[in-house]
């Protein structure tokens, strides 16, 4: 099952690179992959949230996310999977950026991509969807450069929306229950 699977994998990622690949998708690709490096952008968003003076909530819920993000797939489920690079068993493909050292499975990028637009649609619809069309670039360009599987960025994209989700609701609940509990005092 899981060699199908890589089979899979590889004709995706492998018809990316036959079909699609152009000097100006080659530069696009490596910025989105850069931005999405420790969760950047998303750290910038929620940095210009908290100064905007009206999103100082969905900042922390950006950066809980995150902060999910680094325990849950850098110190734990990477460790635990231990999945080579596509790169890793192919010699005759190499990464588009210089090669990351860690496992494959799941996407960081897009983990954190997805947590973080998923909240920031959760606060703000209209900017959110600009938000999730980022993540799916930053998605799109770990498998563009050769450094995810499809199903790294698959199952991390359910896992970075289910995330940011959790984050939320758990935030709202605990914050709503702050404020009606307050205000009931007055």
């Amino acid at each position: 099952m899981l060699v199908k699977i890589q089979s899979i994998d590889y004709r995706f990622i492998d018809w990316i690179q036959t079909h699609l690949r152009h000097p100006i998708l080659d530069a696009l690709m490596r910025f989105m992959s850069l931005i999405g490096n420790c969760g950047a952008i998303w750290v910038l968003t929620a940095s210009a949230l908290l100064l905007s003076g009206i999103g100082k909530h969905a900042a922390f819920c950006v950066m809980c996310a995150l902060a999910v993000n680094v325990l849950l797939v850098n110190l734990f489920l990477k460790r635990v999977a231990r999945r080579p690079r596509p790169f890793a068993n192919r010699e005759d493909r190499d990464p588009l950026i210089l090669a990351p050292r860690d496992f494959s499975f799941p996407s960081g990028h897009t983990f954190s991509s997805f947590a973080a637009s998923t909240v920031i649609y959760m606060f703000f619809p209209q900017l959110g969807v600009f938000a999730l069309v980022v993540a799916f670039l930053i998605s799109f360009s770990r498998l563009y450069l050769y450094v995810h599987f499809v199903t790294d960025v698959l199952i991390s994209i359910i896992l970075g929306v289910l995330t940011g989700y959790a984050v939320c609701r758990i935030y709202f609940d605990i914050f709503l229950d702050v404020v009606v509990e307050s205000s009931s005092r007055m």
